[in-house]
């Protein structure tokens, strides 16, 4: 039997899913640093799938605002 994934953010408007996709970001950071290795494989396929609904709707973050709150937080 074929698994169907529903995709959560495909309710989000443009806006929202641009900001909720750089919190996460934000999030699996500080995962990446608490060593808690099933929450960070669970904050990456997050961030993965939600990097591809950017993609799907054709979407881009702002380069400057991306690496701005990488590396201020």
């Amino acid at each position: 039997m074929n698994k169907i994934e529903l995709n959560p953010y495909t309710s989000l408007t443009n806006e929202q899913l641009l900001d909720f996709t750089i919190e996460e970001m934000d999030k699996l950071k500080v995962l990446s640093r608490n060593e808690d290795l099933d929450k960070y494989e669970r904050g990456i396929y997050i961030v993965n799938q939600l990097i591809i609904e950017v993609k799907r709707r054709n979407l881009s973050i702002k380069k400057s605002l991306l690496v701005r709150r990488i590396f201020n937080k």
